[in-house]
C-alpha cells in the first residue's frame, strides 16, 4: 500500500473522530437557560465559586462595591461577553448566564454572575462550571480569576 494513501486514510480516520467528538460533546451538554444563580457548586474539581459555599477560588472573595447593580452589570456584561467564544445566554436585573466554548474539544462551560444589595452596597458573586467530565484543568479557575480581576479594577 502506498504511504500516501495510508496518511491520506489516517487523516480522515483522525478528522471524522474528531468532528464526532464534539457533536457528541455537544449533544450530551444541551444548553439550557437559567435564571437563578446556582445554589451550590457542580463539582468540586470542575467548578470554581466565588459566593456564598465557595469552592476553590484561592485568595478571592465576594466583591462588594457602591456602585450601582446596574452599573456593575454592565461593565461583568462587557468583559464577560469579551472573552473568546462567549455568548449571553439568560440575563435580568441581577443576573446573568453565560456559556463559553472551550478550544479544541468544544466543552461548553458556564458563567454565572449574580448582583444583589446588602447593606447598601452591591455584592458580585460568580461561578464558572464545566458541563461534562469530572476535572476542569483549572480553566474555570483561571476564567473567574480573569473576571473577578477586570471587574476588581472597576470597582
Amino acid at each position: 500500500m502506498d504511504t500516501n494513501l495510508i496518511i491520506l486514510i489516517l487523516l480522515a480516520i483522525v478528522i471524522v473522530g474528531y468532528l464526532t467528538m464534539i457533536n457528541v460533546i455537544y449533544y450530551l451538554s444541551p444548553t439550557v437557560p437559567r435564571d437563578v444563580f446556582p445554589k451550590k457548586r457542580f463539582g468540586r474539581n470542575n467548578c470554581t465559586r466565588v459566593a456564598e459555599n465557595p469552592n476553590r477560588g484561592e485568595g478571592m472573595k465576594p466583591l462588594i462595591t457602591s456602585s450601582s447593580i446596574e452599573e456593575v452589570q454592565e461593565n461583568a456584561k462587557n468583559i464577560i461577553i469579551n472573552m473568546p467564544r462567549t455568548e449571553i445566554v439568560a440575563e435580568k436585573n441581577g443576573f446573568m448566564h453565560f456559556v463559553q466554548i472551550t478550544p479544541l474539544f468544544r466543552f461548553y462551560d458556564d458563567i454565572f454572575v449574580k448582583l444583589f444589595t446588602e447593606n447598601g452596597k452591591t455584592n458580585i458573586w460568580l461561578q464558572s462550571q464545566s458541563r461534562l467530565g469530572l476535572h476542569d484543568l483549572m480553566v474555570n479557575e483561571k476564567r473567574v480569576k480573569h473576571i473577578y480581576s477586570k471587574l476588581k479594577e472597576l470597582t
